[in-house]
């Protein structure tokens, strides 16, 4: 515990990782109710 506690920086890697299983889940959950990735573009305009 003490070990953690002295560390102040997030390692990169579980940013990525957050990242990775974020988007991925976020991607299933939009593929599985049979959307699209590509249709959110009417609403994030600003991604493409």
């Amino acid at each position: 515990m003490a070990s953690m506690a002295e560390s102040e920086s997030v390692p990169f890697w579980w940013i990525v990782l957050f990242l990775v299983l974020a988007l991925g889940s976020g991607a299933a959950v939009v593929f599985s109710v049979g959307g699209s990735l590509i249709s959110g573009a009417a609403v994030l305009p600003f991604f493409f």
